[in-house]
């Protein structure tokens, strides 16, 4: 019985998921990430097919003919001493034939049309990079989001408890006849007020899971555990511009792109070169009565040379207009990269200061509210003086968690705008 029982109560424990863990999760659930793999997906067959441009192509042709009457020759009579007529055609006939056309030569397009797509295949996989890399960042935020939001009730629930403390002293000292019964009052005001904070905090709390649930892809309930995340003490704001422009897989996604377009103006160029085919055949038709014989093969090898003018020159300029186009959005990308670089390196640093101001105050309103509760307990403070001591304390503690996530969210960020982890930055 207490095994079932066991066995029972197994499905209810709960582990903690660490923020790896969700990192892990979210990076293989990610609706956006599963897309982006199937670009690549869809880009590895794009290869194959255009491999096949070098294998010949198959054809095979069947027709049936009837006509209403049989097509005759007449020859009349002066080059014969008499009139002469013969079938030109079957009336009924039948043509099938089946071969291989093989093209030896296309202007280098088939080539080029291969590069192009092991270049997508490689632009694609760099994006899928990218995309890891702002959904991780996405959803270290949610995680720290819900340890902000657990630690605001945390801090209300102590205000609940000291409050409440506060008033069985309060009561203690009215039956004493040493305060006034409007300060019980005024004390159980303030715990409505704390209750009504501490369910804004709870109901904010599971909307930050909701939160991190969405980002990760899942429906089960997340249960977080604390981060322990090693802040560099200083920073070199052109070492991260530099890591940046070297981490960031954008860049070079872009890059494969301006590849591709190389390629598509060689393509474009291509269409003045001529083109090389051969085709070998087997066919048959029963069309012509005196035709012998009625099957044969045939070896066919053919040259074509023909462009419209010079409109392959004017695409192959179009082509050099989209590469430039894209260069200039390549440098555009990196400008904004170091935009985001600097943004997260400001907030980061002025996370950091908020976070030493919001410690001080909290040690600050620690002291305040020790020394004012001791001055009550004398009757030397009234239950205003204690309870202004004790929001005071809460509002420093709430803002101290704040600060503390605040600052390690800014160092997400950064990380996420240099592309890549700063525990080795100097």
């Amino acid at each position: 019985m207490k095994k079932l029982a066991l066995l029972l109560a197994f499905p209810l424990v709960c582990y903690g998921l660490t923020i790896d863990e969700a990192v892990e999760k979210a990076v293989e659930n990610n609706l956006q990430i599963k897309q982006q793999e199937m670009e690549i997906e869809k880009s590895r067959y794009q290869l194959e097919q255009d491999k096949n441009l070098f294998m010949p192509e198959f054809f095979m042709d069947f027709s049936y003919t009837t006509m209403k009457d049989t097509p005759y020759t007449k020859l009349p009579a002066g080059s014969l001493p008499f009139p002469l007529s013969f079938k030109q055609t079957n009336k009924d006939f039948r043509f099938f034939d089946f071969g291989i056309n093989y093209y030896i030569f296309t202007g280098f397009a088939r080539i080029e049309k291969i590069k192009i797509s092991k270049l997508d295949i490689k632009a694609n996989r760099l994006m899928l990079q990218e995309q890891v890399n702002t959904v991780s960042a996405k959803t270290k935020k949610a995680y720290l989001d819900v340890l902000m939001a657990r630690a605001v009730v945390d801090v209300y629930r102590k205000q609940l408890e000291a409050v409440q403390k506060h008033l069985e002293r309060v009561k203690e000292f009215y039956k004493q006849g040493l305060v006034a019964r409007i300060e019980i009052l005024q004390t159980k005001v303030k715990l409505s007020e704390i209750q009504r904070n501490l369910r804004k905090a709870e109901g904010e709390l599971k909307i930050a899971k909701a939160v991190l649930q969405n980002v990760m892809n899942v429906n089960e309930s997340l249960e977080v555990e604390p981060v322990k995340i090693s802040l560099p003490d200083t920073l070199n704001i052109e070492e991260l511009y530099t890591r940046a422009l070297s981490n960031r897989s954008v860049i070079y996604s872009l890059k494969e792109r301006v590849k591709q377009i190389n390629s598509l103006e060689k393509i474009e160029l291509s269409q003045f070169y001529p083109k090389v085919a051969a085709q070998l055949k087997y066919f048959y038709t029963d069309q012509y009565p005196y035709l012998d014989p009625k099957e044969n093969y045939a070896l066919v090898l053919g040259l074509q040379w023909k462009f419209q003018g010079a409109a392959p020159y004017y695409g192959y300029l179009k082509r050099k207009t989209e590469n430039s186009k894209l260069r200039l959005r390549l440098q555009e990308i990196k400008n904004d990269i170091k935009l985001e670089v600097k943004a997260a390196y400001e907030r980061f640093l002025t996370a950091k200061a908020n976070l030493n101001v919001a410690e001080s105050s909290l040690a600050e309103a620690e002291e305040y509210y020790r020394m004012v509760v001791e001055q009550f307990k004398n009757q030397l403070a009234s239950t205003t003086d204690v309870l202004d001591a004790e929001s005071m304390l809460t509002s420093a503690r709430k803002g101290r968690e704040i600060s503390y996530y605040q600052l390690l969210k800014a160092y997400v960020d950064l990380e996420k705008a240099v592309g890549g982890s700063l525990k080795d930055e100097k």
